[in-house]
């Protein structure tokens, strides 16, 4: 219970497209892109020059009935030219996210905790498994100072932490929209 009370799950979902003719008119350095947005869009190059793009959140535990249909006006809007290209996979699944979104690394005593990437477990899930390995093997210092940054628990305990947190998503899904 004091691990679960900070992270919420949260449906993210991703779609592949075909093979793109020239990828580098869509993301010229090849680079992975995530954008500032509050519900975060995120995209990069596959090897064979397809993108890769996640885009959107549900915030139930059952995904859309067609998770192509649901992510593809989000790259669409990032990415017009693509409008009506062929998506040749989609999937997806719960992520955890926490108040501030950050990931809630941590341990207490023996029992070692690692979660709550709000979309950004590519990059953090690195690190934290680093920390925690070196914690495992000894040196608590790193881990300790990064448990600092542990994320404030969600309000009204996990009665109301879906409710409340449905409510601030659209509040900021809402802000995204009128910004950009």
């Amino acid at each position: 219970p004091r691990v679960n009370s900070r992270i919420m799950p949260v449906g993210n979902y991703i779609v592949a497209t075909e093979p793109l003719d020239d990828p580098s008119d869509v993301i010229p350095s090849n680079v992975a892109v995530s954008d500032t947005r509050f519900v975060v869009n995120y995209y990069r190059l596959s090897a064979d020059g397809r993108l890769l793009f996640g885009g959107g959140e549900r915030y139930t535990p059952s995904p859309p009935a067609d998770i192509a249909g649901f992510v593809r006006p989000h790259m669409e809007k990032t990415f017009p030219q693509l409008r009506g290209r062929r998506i040749d996979h989609a999937w997806g699944g719960l992520v955890s996210v926490t108040t501030s979104r950050l990931p809630d690394v941590g341990h207490y005593g023996e029992v070692y905790f690692a979660h709550g990437y709000s979309g950004k477990g590519v990059i953090l899930s690195t690190l934290s498994g680093k920390l925690l390995a070196e914690a495992i093997t000894g040196d608590n210092s790193r881990l300790d100072l990064f448990s600092t940054l542990r994320p404030l628990p969600f309000p009204g305990g996990t009665a109301l932490r879906g409710p409340l947190y449905v409510l601030g998503m659209l509040w900021y899904a809402m802000r995204d929209r009128i910004k950009h």
